[in-house]
């Protein structure tokens, strides 16, 4: 058993890169070991999940650590995934047939993400880990951010709700424009009605990293974006493309009242919830303009 550990440990720290390293890699796959919750709250884009723990047995080792022992926090965690094991190895092994190195991450890089690198590793699998786990994925692109939009305009088309701004962004998109559709990356139109009708499961972290790999996968430096204030919704525009897209191109779009009501209408006939959600948006409107509906 002892002998064990000691391999465990000393092989954990071997076989890993940053994911700067790994952006100049090429066919692998990124496993993220984290529970599902965790996963579902934010994740490297492209990762699959393939917990160590499940989000009730996280909870259950992360307690016996507390009130015990880490010892006994091991031990609860070794027979968790003992259960799961076999069919992981399953998933694994189907996956190593469309890439050629597999890359484990955790939250920190540690014993979740270094143990499955050990163990398949040992079976013959070309196995690494992120180094520092999803912590050091989100410092490193929020860092570098700041680098990758440096050279890149941005032409913002402005302009009142119903003038069909997402329509031409999709329309330029289909012609081959290179496009950044920041409102569905945030899962709201960004308007007072922006969330009727669309699932509210966006988070921050996911938003930011959606935005920096369509600027770092980007085909060339001028990109059409839609005229956002600073937040869409509860998502906030990270400062680095928000001052890129105050310094770009502005263009104003307009179109006639009764176009305006098409589009909006359009755009939301069918929503189960908009009758509620009318509603709601209404009394907002009244506190902020009055009685008198803005044009």
């Amino acid at each position: 058993m002892n002998f064990l550990k000691t391999n465990i440990y000393d092989d954990m720290n071997k076989n890993e890169l940053s994911y700067k390293e790994l952006l100049e890699k090429n066919n692998y796959i990124l496993i993220d070991v984290r529970t599902p919750k965790e996963y579902q709250e934010s994740t490297i884009p492209g990762a699959i999940n393939i917990p160590v723990l499940l989000d009730e047995e996280r909870v259950m080792v992360g307690t016996a650590y507390k009130k015990e022992s880490q010892e006994k926090a091991k031990q609860l965690g070794i027979e968790a995934i003992s259960k799961r094991l076999g069919d992981i190895t399953k998933q694994i092994s189907e996956l190593s047939k469309k890439c050629d190195n597999i890359i484990f991450f955790c939250a920190r890089g540690g014993m979740r993400s270094g143990s499955m690198t050990s163990f398949f590793k040992s079976m013959g699998y070309k196995t690494a880990r992120l180094s520092g786990g999803y912590k050091s994925y989100r410092a490193f692109i929020i860092e570098d951010l700041e680098n990758i939009v440096q050279g890149v305009t941005l032409i913002t088309l402005h302009g009142k709700t119903g003038t069909g701004k997402t329509k031409i962004l999709n329309e330029l998109q289909n012609k081959g424009v290179e496009t950044i559709d920041l409102e569905g990356m945030a899962k709201n139109r960004g308007s007072h009605f922006g969330h009727i009708g669309i699932p509210q499961d966006r988070s921050q972290k996911t938003f930011e990293s959606l935005l920096y790999d369509a600027v770092k996968h980007r085909k060339n430096n001028v990109i059409v974006i839609e005229g956002e204030s600073r937040k869409i919704g509860p998502i906030h525009i990270p400062d680095p493309f928000w001052d890129t897209m105050k310094e770009g191109v502005k263009i104003l779009v307009e179109a006639p009242t009764e176009m305006r009501l098409d589009i909006i209408m359009d755009d939301y006939t069918g929503i189960d919830e908009l009758k509620g959600n009318l509603l709601e948006v209404a009394e907002k409107l009244k506190r902020i303009y009055g009685w008198q509906c803005p044009q």
